[in-house]
C-alpha cells in the first residue's frame, strides 16, 4: 500500500506501480467509485473511435461540393 497526497486542487499522483498493474497511460481516463469509505479506481472503458462517415452524417451540409484545394484562410493572423 502506498501513502499520496492531497493537492489543494483534490488530485492525486497514482504510484507508478499502480499505474503499471492498471496499464494506465497519460490521457486515460479512470472510474472513481464510492464504496463505503472507499474508493475504487478502475480504467475507464475507451470509447470507440467515429468514422469519417458518422462525423460527415453530423455535419449535415447540403451545398456543392468544394475541392480542398478550393479552401483558403485569408485573414489568418498566426
Amino acid at each position: 500500500m502506498s501513502t499520496v497526497l492531497i493537492s489543494t486542487k483534490g488530485q492525486i499522483v497514482l504510484p507508478v506501480s499502480v499505474r503499471k498493474a492498471l496499464g494506465l497511460k497519460p490521457g486515460m481516463r479512470v472510474n472513481v467509485k464510492l464504496e463505503g469509505k472507499h474508493a475504487r479506481i478502475t480504467p475507464a472503458p475507451m470509447k470507440k473511435a467515429s468514422s469519417l462517415q458518422e462525423i460527415q452524417s453530423l455535419l449535415k451540409y447540403d451545398g456543392p461540393t468544394v475541392p480542398i484545394s478550393a479552401l483558403r484562410v485569408t485573414d489568418y493572423k498566426g
